[in-house]
């Protein structure tokens, strides 16, 4: 935990720097905090999480009906229900426009919720980070349908 701190502390600084951050593609940097938030998730890793995930973060997927689950929601339960076995991003590729970046991702993970047997399963994912004060941070995740 203190490891995946320290390394989000560090691409933050890099990314702050004004004379970093001409040299680094935002392409790479948000392809490292994605990993880094799915990490994070996965270790429980609070502190980061909370410097990745914005406030007014919200989980959705594409049914109407089912309204989209807010960052506090989403929190509590990826800190006491989820258990991640292991997470891999199989393909990204972005739209990045001044401040904002839609990642669109092919996700592979194993999962158990609330203690059931764990579930093996590929997603495909649409992300929307914001860049504030030369940082980003994730606002919504989007479940898209198979």
């Amino acid at each position: 935990m203190k490891n995946t701190l320290l390394l989000v502390s560090i691409l933050l600084f890099c990314i702050s720097s004004s004379s970093a951050q001409t040299d680094i593609n935002e392409e790479q940097v948000l392809t490292k905090l994605s990993k880094v938030w799915m990490t994070a998730a996965m270790n429980r890793d609070e502190p980061t999480l909370n410097i990745v995930v914005a406030p007014e973060f919200k989980l959705g997927g594409t049914e109407f009906d089912n309204p989209s689950i807010p960052r506090d929601m989403w929190m509590k339960y990826t800190m006491e229900s989820l258990t991640i076995d292991s997470i891999n991003y199989l393909k990204m590729k972005m739209d990045i426009i001044d401040d904002v970046a839609v990642v669109q991702s092919v996700f592979y993970w194993s999962v158990s919720f609330e203690g059931a047997p764990a579930k093996v399963d590929t997603v495909n994912l649409v992300d929307t980070w914001i860049k504030r004060k030369k940082n980003w941070q994730v606002v919504s995740r989007l479940v898209v349908d198979k």
